[in-house]
């Protein structure tokens, strides 16, 4: 049995809240007064961020304790949900590669109620030249693509409780809102740009229809 909660909270609050056990859902809602953030995965160092532009931009900094590159999360930019399942449940894999593979599949399924053929990565990590770096660029197990590109990023944390999976469905996406915040040399910059500006398919949803459809699916 499946529990489903929204949350409205600071992206950084969002992170760190704990998952009080069982099987769980998460929204993350946007609050009023929220600021937008730039989320790092658990292995990218603070230093990789210009934080001048960040505080330009009035955005807060976040690592999540999850792998995977970083996501700039600004209202409207993504449906941020997260799922919970404890390490007994029927849903846990050992492998780690096949471990996000169920989760796809309901999003794909997700997907499918708006009329949108989605395929579910099952092969293994692909982070091609970027995908250290941004979230949306890589391919990993699980992750969900349209048409060749990625519009669902999973990433994952597992304890000896179970695993907290990170799952943003990208809603906008333009490279040149990310780049400016990472302390790249122009000559990278200008190449991850050209290189990564059609790398995702973001897809304009509600989210509220989607995580109404992604419950029903899950």
């Amino acid at each position: 049995m499946w529990r489903f909660q929204e949350f409205q909270a600071g992206v950084g609050e969002f992170h760190v809240m704990e998952h009080p056990g069982g099987r769980e859902v998460w929204l993350h809602c946007w609050g009023n007064e929220e600021r937008g953030a730039l989320v790092l995965g658990s292995s990218q160092p603070e230093e990789l961020v210009d934080a001048e532009v960040l505080r330009s931009r009035g955005l807060e900094l976040v690592k999540r304790k999850s792998g995977g590159g970083a996501v700039l999360v600004v209202p409207g930019s993504v449906v941020w949900i997260d799922v919970f399942i404890p390490r007994d449940d029927p849903l846990w894999e050992d492998d780690v590669g096949k471990s996000a593979l169920w989760l796809g599949e309901a999003w794909q399924a997700t997907l499918l109620e708006f009329g949108i053929s989605a395929e579910v990565h099952r092969g293994t990590y692909q982070p091609g030249d970027w995908g250290e770096l941004i979230c949306f660029t890589g391919r990993a197990s699980g992750e969900v693509f349209v048409e060749g590109k990625k519009s669902v990023g999973i990433s994952q944390r597992r304890t000896l409780q179970g695993a907290r999976f990170q799952t943003a469905l990208a809603c906008q996406w333009d490279i040149a809102d990310l780049s400016p915040l990472l302390n790249l040399p122009p000559e990278d910059r200008a190449r991850l740009e050209t290189e990564t500006a059609t790398a995702a398919h973001p897809l304009p949803l509600s989210a509220s229809d989607v995580f109404s459809a992604f419950c029903s699916a899950i």
